[in-house]
């Protein structure tokens, strides 16, 4: 846990160095572009999601991670982990800029809970990286199953 919230503090510090020491300079249409297409590239990716299309969210993933993992490993990994429903499936998006093909995405996600104990709905706040590849905004796979082994398992069925 203390090494996930050191990770996702050193993104942070690196998106903010690298975006304005590099000399980094978007016009405000270049900005508006790369901040929607990076949001509707996840915005797709969570439709998906909400109707277990895993297979369809591999698709999204960036070229590394898919060599990395399989998309039997991705889909079985993925699978049992249960977003929120409606308003409470993501919330607070952020984009951060590095390059014309390379953003981060943060967004307060909503996972339906495991167990009836713990109330209705657990918040992570994740940081995505998003990479431009083809014309198209990839997610790293890895950083999406990361959800199904963290223990935000909700058992495969939305609740009513």
């Amino acid at each position: 846990m203390i090494q996930k919230v050191f990770s996702s503090l050193l993104v942070i510090l690196v998106c903010q160095q690298v975006g304005f020491s590099a000399g980094l300079e978007l016009t405000p249409r270049d900005k508006r572009r790369i901040e929607s297409g990076v949001i509707d590239a996840f915005e797709t990716i969570i439709s998906l999601w909400k109707r277990d299309r895993f297979d369809e969210i591999y698709e999204y993933g960036d070229k590394i991670s898919r060599e990395t993992i399989s998309k039997e490993t991705f889909i079985s990994r993925t699978r049992g982990c249960v977003l929120a429903s409606s308003w409470e499936t993501v919330r607070d998006i952020e984009v951060e800029i590095v390059s014309l093909d390379h953003a981060y995405l943060k967004a307060k996600m909503g996972f339906a809970s495991p167990s009836d104990e713990w109330g209705d709905t657990i918040f992570v706040i994740k940081i995505f990286e998003m990479i431009l590849e083809k014309g198209e905004w990839r997610i790293d796979l890895r950083e999406l199953c990361e959800f199904g082994t963290g223990g935000f398992r909700g058992g495969g069925r939305r609740r009513p």
